[in-house]
């Protein structure tokens, strides 16, 4: 296996767990299980990030071959398909962050998530 199928591999393991990360956050969001969503959504930021490494030093491989055909063939390519598998990342971390947020804003209304600091009041 060359050094390019070993970055593409990665590149895309990471990616796709990286969207897979944040709808099982958003899902756990929606269905009112909200332990454990700092550590899904940090995860998935940073398989993201990682991911997008990975698509670069790829390139970076090609451009240390001098192998411009396969630059000019897929760069254009995954440049299309990062951007958008980025934003639709961003975005379902920021609705899953939204929904858990929103959560914990009612919660302290209702009085769930105040320490007992042990006064009675009267």
């Amino acid at each position: 296996m060359d050094a390019m199928m070993y970055w593409d591999f990665w590149w895309l393991m990471l990616g796709g767990t990286a969207l897979l990360l944040a709808v099982i956050n958003l899902i756990r969001a929606v269905r009112n299980k909200h332990g454990g969503w700092q550590m899904l959504l940090f995860l998935s930021l940073s398989c993201g990030a990682l991911a997008m490494l990975f698509a670069y030093l790829g390139v970076y491989d090609d451009v240390k071959e001098g192998d411009w055909s396969s630059l000019m063939d897929v760069v254009p390519v995954a440049a299309r398909f990062s951007g958008g598998a980025m934003c639709v990342g961003i975005l379902l971390n920021l609705a899953a962050l939204c929904v858990h947020r929103g959560a914990g804003t009612a919660r302290k209304e209702a009085g769930g998530d105040v320490p007992d600091t042990g006064i009675k009041e009267e």
